[in-house]
C-alpha cells in the first residue's frame, strides 16, 4: 500500500520559513500526522531543529524535538489515537530531493531495529526562496523503501484548527 500524506498550504508556509532560515544548511525534525484512512494521513505539524546541520549533512537528534512533538500532540489532545509520530523530514538546500544512501540506510535500520515499524521521510528542497520541492519515501519493516505520495491540500483543514473550533453553518 502507498502511503499518502497530505499537507496543508499553511503547514507547507511555516516549512518554507524554516527552510529560508536555514539557508544552505540542512535542517529538519520530525512529522506528526493524523492518520485518516490506512496508508492515508493528514499532516498537522512538524518540529524543526535550525542548528545540527551542515551544507550537506542532518542529523535528527531527539532532544529538540521531544518538547516540540509533545506541544503538537497537546494541541490535538482531541484526536488521541489518531495522531502520532510518522516520520522524519530535513532539506537537501544544494542537492536534489531525493534521499541519499545515508538516509536510505537510517530510515531503514530505524525501522528493522529500534522505532516505529512503518516511518516516512520527506526530502524538501526551497528553490529561489519561493517554491518547494519535495519528495516522500516510506519505510516499513521487512520491506524495501517505496515512493509515497504527497498532496499539497487547498484548502484550509479543520485540523488546523484547535479543539472547539466548528465549520460554519451553510
Amino acid at each position: 500500500m502507498t502511503l499518502s500524506l497530505t499537507v496543508s498550504r499553511s503547514q507547507l508556509a511555516k516549512m518554507q520559513t524554516h527552510l529560508k532560515k536555514g539557508g544552505n544548511r540542512e535542517i529538519g525534525g520530525w512529522l506528526v500526522a493524523e492518520q485518516t484512512a490506512p496508508g492515508k494521513f493528514d499532516l498537522v505539524g512538524l518540529t524543526v531543529d535550525l542548528e545540527a546541520g551542515t551544507r550537506d549533512r542532518f542529523d535528527s537528534l531527539p532532544e529538540p524535538h521531544s518538547q516540540q512533538m509533545d506541544r503538537i500532540l497537546l494541541e490535538n489532545s482531541g484526536r488521541a489515537g489518531r495522531v502520532d509520530y510518522l516520520g522524519e523530514w530535513h532539506s537537501h538546500p544544494t542537492f536534489p530531493p531525493i534521499p541519499s544512501e545515508i538516509d536510505v540506510a537510517a530510515m531503514t535500520d530505524m525501522v528493522e531495529n529500534s522505532g516505529p515499524s512503518f516511518a516516512a521521510l520527506v526530502i524538501v528542497r526551497l528553490i529561489a526562496n519561493a517554491s518547494i520541492q519535495a519528495t516522500i519515501t516510506t519505510f516499513q519493516r521487512g520491506q524495501l523503501p517505496e515512493a509515497g505520495q504527497l498532496i499539497i491540500a487547498d484548502e484550509v483543514s479543520e485540523a488546523e484548527f484547535g479543539e472547539g473550533w466548528q465549520l460554519p453553518e451553510h
